[in-house]
């Protein structure tokens, strides 16, 4: 929701927002309610995540950064760009998002994500593809706090916390790029648990290096005044360009905020990356609030929540299924076609 109500707005400064959208800025949804890459990116993500999660329970064993690049070469599929000259091995699933055609629309995918995957090289955190730190890592770092592999819901912040960093790892080499996802993925993680916004920035700032534990204690220094100015945002936090500003904006407005809304909002009507800094405010007020503080209108109006709800549904059955210990058999039979791999 959050990336679908910045993205109008994504590359306007804030003088030009206002001149389209009146003093106050965007104030809703607006038609046609498109989200862009970092949604796309964010459900292939998760389609991976599950994936690993069952070739764990299958096997004993699984290799999330290779699901994750083998999904993010799907998603590059989707953006109209030639698969790389590699070797995808039968037992990959081609996964069924790739045939959910809202997700081959083209919404200013970033740069540093389609040239890493189009490579067909595999950044990892020992061996940095690039030197990238742009907000491509972060912004599809959500499901690394919900779907550690072998690890019940809320129960690891630091594996998560080291799962967001492969996720972004994959593409962005920079450690400004890398840290930054990790820290989102620690911090759903830890709401996830029922930790308040204060608990689980204080538990991610005790994982995060100096740089970055300082950087999120000054973005909830700002919060803790109230929703930032669009002008303070930029002053203080700058565009959102990057991982660690992008994390900071979302975080001073989610603290900033006391309902989903307003705090999206104000993580979108700024100069600078507005559907990514949306869209990372709305995963953390989401991890706080859930779908039922999302305005209904604009759930009404947001063009293919069908697919993301399709996939919650099956975050939620993974889940479920881990807690309850169940056989691999115990899945019905549409998740299993979805993400259960054949022997």
């Amino acid at each position: 929701m959050g990336d679908a109500v910045g993205a109008p707005v994504e590359f306007l400064s804030i003088r030009d927002i206002r001149s389209t959208r009146g003093e106050d800025g965007i104030r809703a949804l607006e038609a046609p309610g498109h989200f862009t890459d970092d949604t796309q990116m964010t459900l292939f993500t998760t389609e991976a995540l599950i994936i690993a999660g069952v070739l764990l329970d299958r096997d004993g064993q699984c290799a999330p950064r290779n699901l994750l690049h083998h999904g993010y070469l799907r998603w590059l599929a989707t953006q109209a760009e030639r698969l790389p000259s590699i070797s995808l091995s039968v037992d990959e699933p081609l996964g069924w998002l790739l045939d959910i055609e809202l997700l081959h629309r083209v919404e200013a995918p970033g740069a540093t994500c389609l040239s890493a995957l189009a490579s067909g090289e595999l950044g990892t955190l020992q061996s940095a593809i690039n030197d990238s730190k742009g907000c491509g890592g972060v912004m599809r770092a959500a499901p690394g706090g919900l779907l550690v592999p072998g690890a019940g819901l809320g129960s690891s912040p630091e594996e998560a916390y080291h799962l967001g960093c492969e996720i972004a790892a994959v593409t962005h080499g920079h450690p400004d790029g890398i840290h930054p996802a990790g820290a989102l993925a620690a911090l759903i993680c830890c709401l996830m648990a029922e930790a308040s916004l204060e608990q689980a920035l204080r538990t991610v700032r005790d994982l995060s290096p100096a740089h970055q534990a300082t950087w999120l204690a000054s973005a909830e220094a700002i919060g803790r005044d109230g929703l930032p100015s669009p002008e303070l945002i930029a002053e203080e936090l700058g565009g959102g360009w990057v991982g660690d500003e992008a994390l900071a904006i979302a975080v001073a407005c989610a603290v900033g905020s006391e309902e989903f809304d307003e705090g999206v909002l104000a993580a979108a009507n700024h100069s600078g990356d507005s559907d990514s800094t949306a869209a990372l405010c709305g995963h953390l007020l989401g991890g706080l609030y859930g779908i039922e503080a999302i305005d209904v209108g604009w759930l009404a109006a947001l063009d293919g929540r069908e697919v993301v709800n399709a996939m919650a549904d099956d975050v939620v059955a993974w889940l479920e299924h881990q807690a309850l210990g169940q056989p691999l058999d115990a899945l019905d039979a549409e998740f299993s076609r979805r993400y259960v791999l054949p022997r």
